[in-house]
């Protein structure tokens, strides 16, 4: 396993070789989030895959400029990550935004994803409001931290598994530790998500796509069903016990799953 960075026109992407031999499968994280997060999920899939992480603009240790975080943008990202690498196609497994930017690829370059797990994320634009709820969110986060147990204990209150999810995405300052992300960014990419809702760019998508939902998490099942029959080669599987970051919260659950999907087994 071996950390690295890709120089493209625009800027610098930091990710992850998590190592193994086979093809090659791109994991994809989700808005806050890091390649590092995937720890777990790269040690089982690298036993058949070589599995890479890629840190999204603004995200990771990737560079975090304050423009450029349309769908679009996030994509081509993708695309020069890709062609910087000498891969020329691969599976990926997109976590919400990550899901999103992963499908909006396979329906724009479709010669480069094999196959494609989406990770709930929806494709109905959310109700008016939707970015405010965030912002709320964020207020309620007693920054700084003055440690990494106050980071675990306040997340861990909110979901268990989000101590080691969020443990992550903290680094430490001088006056205390401080997320590695900017909210303004985050709240950007999410008004991105939420600028229109996705259904035609998904329908364009052909290779075999798996659609995953979390039994409890925020994304219905109805939408997470719709989305499967509107694709051309898509399944749908909903991880029983799981909310929204999935592969963390029902980890076997979410193994069997995609193992089943990719014919692991």
């Amino acid at each position: 396993m071996k950390r690295g960075f890709v120089n493209t026109k625009d800027i610098k992407l930091s990710y992850v070789d998590y190592g193994g031999t086979g093809p090659y499968l791109i994991l994809l994280h989700g808005v806050m989030s890091r390649a590092t997060n995937w720890y777990d999920t790269a040690m089982w899939l690298k036993e058949k895959y070589h599995v890479i992480g890629m840190d999204q603009r603004g995200h990771g240790l990737s560079d975090k400029p304050d423009t450029g975080y349309s769908r679009e943008e996030s994509v081509q990202d993708i695309v020069n990550f890709l062609n910087e690498l000498e891969i020329d196609n691969a599976i990926f497994i997109g976590h919400s935004t990550g899901g999103l930017n992963a499908w909006l690829l396979a329906s724009n370059y479709p010669e480069r994803v094999k196959k494609l797990v989406i990770v709930d994320m929806w494709t109905q634009a959310k109700p008016e409001g939707y970015i405010e709820e965030w912002k709320e969110w964020f207020r309620t986060w007693p920054l700084p931290f003055m440690c990494l147990k106050e980071v675990r204990r306040f997340y861990k209150n909110i979901r268990p598994s989000f101590a080691d999810h969020f443990i992550e995405l903290f680094e430490e300052r001088e006056t205390g530790f401080w997320p590695i992300f900017s909210f303004d960014h985050i709240l950007e990419i999410l008004k991105y998500n939420n600028m229109k809702s996705w259904w035609e760019e998904l329908k364009q998508v052909k290779c075999p796509t798996l659609v995953m939902k979390g039994e409890l998490s925020d994304f219905s099942r109805e939408e997470a069903e719709k989305m499967a029959r509107v694709l051309s080669n898509g399944y749908f599987s909903e991880i029983k016990g799981a909310y929204h970051v999935v592969y963390d919260d029902q980890p076997e659950l979410f193994k069997e799953a995609v193992e089943k999907f990719l014919f692991l087994r």
